[in-house]
């Protein structure tokens, strides 16, 4: 869930680019050869309440790439308001857990997992879901996205849950690549129809 647990110590994500920054220092990143901000520390903790406007703006960006992936994920004129209530509504839920990536006081990534229970007939009924897992552009190839669903995965585990599913949006090989070097394999395949 999104408070903070003593048995989930926040982990900093460091890859030995740069050191991290001291609280005065307020330098914008490094970036490397192809552009990509080095990370100078990202902090991965459970999101808190006050964490939600930003949160809708980094959904908002991952929502558009959606969008322009399949007309059908069209986002309403008031979807803002819409994934703020909603947020708000996960983040009181002991079957959520909403992560964050912070770097340098900015949230630069998202990851959104939860439990969910599949009809009596089903031998293995509880299933964890990876509803969002985005890093903002410029943070991405630095391990962000991955020690956030390790972060989610790990909290998983511990519910018990022993099967975690997820959806890629068609047409998006770099969210393909990321799923398959974390284990993650196809094994059901979603077609749609509009009508």
């Amino acid at each position: 869930m999104a408070r903070r647990r003593s048995d989930q110590p926040t982990a900093p994500v460091s890859h030995g680019r740069s050191p991290p920054p001291t609280p005065q220092d307020s330098r914008p990143p490094a970036f490397n050869q192809r552009g990509v901000a080095r990370a100078l520390a990202v902090q991965i903790r459970p999101a808190e309440v006050r964490d939600v406007p930003a949160l809708v703006e980094l959904w908002g960006e991952l929502a558009t790439l959606h969008e322009r992936l399949d007309g059908g994920f069209a986002l309403s004129r008031t979807w803002r308001r819409a994934y703020e209530e909603y947020l708000v509504h996960l983040l009181g839920r002991e079957d959520v857990l909403v992560v964050v990536a912070e770097s340098q006081g900015q949230l630069v990534g998202l990851a959104v997992g939860r439990i969910t229970l599949l009809p009596a007939f089903f031998r293995q009924r509880r299933r964890g879901y990876i509803q969002d897992v985005y890093t903002r552009e410029g943070y991405r190839g630095q391990g962000i996205g991955r020690a956030m669903l390790a972060r989610i995965e790990a909290w998983l585990r511990r519910q018990g849950v022993r099967r975690v599913e997820l959806t890629v949006a068609a047409g998006n090989p770099q969210a393909e690549a990321f799923w398959e070097r974390a284990g993650y394999r196809t094994y059901m395949v979603y077609r749609a129809k509009d009508l």
